[in-house]
């Protein structure tokens, strides 16, 4: 991911060591992506290499989001589009990540995994109102975003 961000033009900075400072944090979240490129690792909710490897994906995949396709964090689908795809795309939803939170299932589970961990997430922007806002706006544009895949040719 690091080396697509480097290929994407206002990008390459991101994916940077002093771009990515390890902090405290409160929340229960690993970590973020803000706008303006940082993104954020939380030390303390970080409980292993391959957990912190998954973070940075994940937050990786947002940036590529934001600097390929103009998004408003505002906008429900354009957030939910973009936490569907770092779900699916950083190995948020990998067999050990769901056995390590105590979700296991065996029918299309790595679609339901993804559905899920993307309403938590819009249900922390601003401009969701409630749950079924949420699940709305994810429900709205999974299958397009599900299977954008982009910059990998397929989910491994």
């Amino acid at each position: 991911m690091a080396e697509q961000l480097e290929k994407t033009p206002n990008a390459g900075h991101i994916a940077k060591a002093e771009n990515m400072p390890c902090m405290k944090c409160s929340e229960m979240r690993s970590g973020g992506y803000s706008d303006n490129g940082v993104i954020q690792l939380c030390y303390n909710r970080l409980y292993g290499k391959g957990h912190l490897e998954t973070t940075m994906a994940h937050e990786m995949v947002h940036a590529y989001d934001d600097r390929n396709f103009n998004l408003d964090w505002y906008n429900l689908e354009h957030h939910a589009c973009t936490e569907i795809r770092a779900a699916s795309l950083s190995g948020d939803c990998s067999w050990f990540q769901e056995f390590m939170r105590g979700k296991m299932g065996f029918l299309k589970h790595h679609q339901v995994c993804v559905k899920r961990r993307a309403v938590l997430s819009v249900l922390e922007n601003p401009s969701c109102k409630s749950e079924k806002h949420a699940e709305a706006a994810v429900n709205k544009v999974f299958k397009s975003c599900f299977t954008d895949t982009r910059p990998f040719d397929e989910i491994y």
